[in-house]
């Protein structure tokens, strides 16, 4: 299956982040999948030890979702590897690189969950889409705008220091269907939100995944294969 969608790359310090809308058939098979999980319809796997966030629901992405949208994904991280059309003709098209899916989970957040400032290993590129929001969130941010800069729920991106001139953060307002794919190693954070929903009401819950993206280049991989197959021959 293939989707077409406009992308933007940002670049609001020296890492690229690459912004688009996902189509509403991935937001909506997502989401589908996400709640067939919860509700155990679907072979649910807890994979909050393996990740830094505090927050209650964290699963793996069934994969069959993943292996339906495998291809959307990496293109998009072959875009940012390879903004230039030629570039990524050379590249892409010219078979030189390999690139996959390493993992991909769900992340349902409640009143009070956060994820802490961290980056992601295993991999060379990551990603965040939003699927999901409380009904009340708009009126929580209309009332932080009252007396300070809202931090609700919003996604951070650091590198760098602070300095004249020179900004080391962007923070991200989560909107359904926003999707963001950034270099593994670019630390960030999600702040936590206070919804009248409390806890498990799913009114209350703000909903993202992550998937971790891998890729080599195909002619290094194979010269290191022949280097060690040199060395073993020895």
């Amino acid at each position: 299956m293939e989707f077409k969608s406009e992308v933007s790359i940002l670049k609001p310090f020296s890492p690229s982040i690459l912004f688009t809308k996902l189509p509403q058939v991935i937001v909506d098979d997502f989401n589908k999948d996400c709640s067939d999980i919860a509700n155990n319809k679907k072979k649910k796997t807890d994979w909050s030890g393996e990740l830094a966030g505090r927050t209650k629901e964290e699963y793996l992405i069934s994969d069959d979702v993943l292996i339906k949208y495998k291809n959307f994904f990496i293109q998009l991280m072959a875009r940012l590897i390879f903004p230039e059309e030629q570039e990524y003709k050379d590249n892409v098209l010219g078979n030189k690189f390999t690139m996959g899916i390493f993992s991909g989970w769900y992340v349902r957040s409640y009143d009070g969950d956060f994820n802490p400032k961290h980056h992601h290993t295993g991999c060379q590129m990551s990603c965040v889409g939003f699927l999901k929001l409380p009904e009340d969130m708009e009126e929580i941010w209309k009332e932080e705008d009252k007396d300070h800069s809202p931090f609700a729920g919003y996604l951070q991106f650091y590198h760098g220091n602070m300095g004249l001139t020179c900004n080391n953060n962007i923070k991200v307002k989560p909107r359904v269907g926003d999707f963001y794919l950034f270099p593994a190693s670019l630390e960030h954070q999600v702040y936590p939100f206070r919804s009248k929903f409390k806890n498990y009401e799913p009114q209350g819950e703000r909903r993202s995944f992550s998937i971790n993206l891998v890729y080599s280049n195909n002619e290094l991989t194979e010269n290191i294969t022949k280097s060690i197959n040199r060395l073993e021959e020895k």
